[in-house]
């Protein structure tokens, strides 16, 4: 909700209608819980703001939420970013967010100057930290810290694109610990954190502290998307954004790495709420060509809707677009919000044991297994 855009968003909606917003931000680290607990007490915002397919099941769309399938802009999304909007056929909610691609952004001008090749498998990937390293140069940088910024559901991403293993997971056909991919992913995290690959005090690491690890070179890349170069990063080294490349995600699981998106976050009305009319004509106004394009004027991301002119797309995303990048590792989220029990923090926490020694991997993946079928019962049983 504090994107430059969606502060714009707001600002512009109030002063062209004259209409007042009460605007409730949730910290990301317990998103989830707080949303759920609010809904299953009736406590629903009249607007609510989340990402979309699978996730919107624990909300209960047919029940809380408006059915958008027949507005006049559902025509207008851009198509790769439609789906994300859908929920068992139906559209739920306007996508009205950054368009962006998560990898691994990494520093052009240290790979240059150690003579590295941008790599596309991930024994290249592992050779080029170990070279990093061996320069002085700590090779990636997660917000370890923070937790969700641990992404796990990236390279996740590359399993559950196959609808067969996707339906298999969600009907408890399978598990977690049958997926021998997904001990490859969790492996990879041990790795990074035992060959040092990810600097010395990696559990200290903040998501906030990303941009300086990135701006004093301390660090040669970083796991996050295109568009927070110039969201965040851009503030405190302006002008050094377009320092940076894209390359996929090389985190085990898929020989040639991911890349997730475009991500994009969804406007969602309350059908029940008292001002249920007035929170559609807000939503018709951010649908309204001329309006978004004032919000998204000058803004990095690629474009959400097919109106959207006044954005402007990244050089990562263009780079990439232009080298190929995208036609073997550009994926759809195919995790977050279509396995049934997933949560980022939870499963991240299995993870991060593993990585300081407290489980083996076999552990964590069980632990994972643990909590997303407990999550996927208690939403059941919650009526969600």
């Amino acid at each position: 909700m504090s994107r430059p855009y969606m502060e714009k968003a707001f600002e512009l909606y109030q002063e062209k209608t004259g209409n007042k917003l009460d605007l409730q931000g949730l910290p990301g680290d317990n998103f989830e819980q707080v949303s759920l607990t609010k809904f299953n007490t009736g406590d629903i915002p009249d607007i609510f703001m989340c990402f979309g397919n699978e996730t919107l099941k624990a909300y209960n769309p047919d029940k809380n939420f408006v059915d958008f399938s027949d507005a006049e802009w559902v025509s207008d999304i851009e198509d790769s970013v439609v789906d994300q909007a859908e929920y068992e056929g139906k559209i739920w909610g306007l996508p009205l967010w950054e368009a962006s691609v998560t990898g691994f952004v990494y520093n052009k001008e240290i790979f240059k100057e150690n003579g590295l090749e941008v790599p596309t498998t991930q024994d290249e990937f592992m050779a080029v930290c170990e070279k990093l390293k061996n320069a002085g140069i700590n090779p990636l940088y997660i917000a370890f810290k923070d937790v969700w910024p641990m992404l796990q559901q990236n390279p996740m991403d590359a399993i559950f694109e196959d609808k067969d293993t996707l339906e298999k997971i969600n009907t408890n056909q399978i598990t977690y610990a049958d997926i021998p991919q997904m001990k490859d992913i969790v492996q990879w995290y041990v790795d990074m954190a035992q060959n040092g690959y990810l600097g010395e005090n990696y559990a200290a690491n903040s998501w906030d502290y990303g941009v300086d690890a990135l701006g004093t070179g301390e660090y040669a890349m970083m796991l996050t998307w295109d568009t927070w170069l110039y969201t965040d990063f851009d503030k405190k080294y302006p002008g050094e954004a377009d320092n940076f490349g894209l390359m996929p995600a090389f985190m085990g699981g898929c020989e040639q790495g991911n890349i997730e998106g475009p991500n994009t976050s969804l406007l969602l009305v309350n059908k029940n709420s008292e001002k249920v009319d007035a929170a559609i004509e807000f939503i018709n106004f951010m649908a309204d060509p001329e309006n978004y394009n004032q919000i998204f004027e000058g803004i990095m991301t690629a474009p959400v809707f097919k109106g959207e002119t006044s954005n402007l797309a990244t050089p990562q995303y263009e780079e990439c677009l232009e080298n190929g990048v995208f036609d073997r590792a550009l994926r759809a989220s195919s995790t977050w919000g279509n396995v049934i029990g997933f949560t980022q923090n939870e499963a991240a926490k299995c993870i991060q044991e593993a990585m300081l020694g407290s489980v083996s991997v076999e552990e964590a993946i069980a632990n994972m297994d643990r909590d997303r079928i407990a999550i996927a019962q208690a939403q059941q049983a919650e009526g969600f």
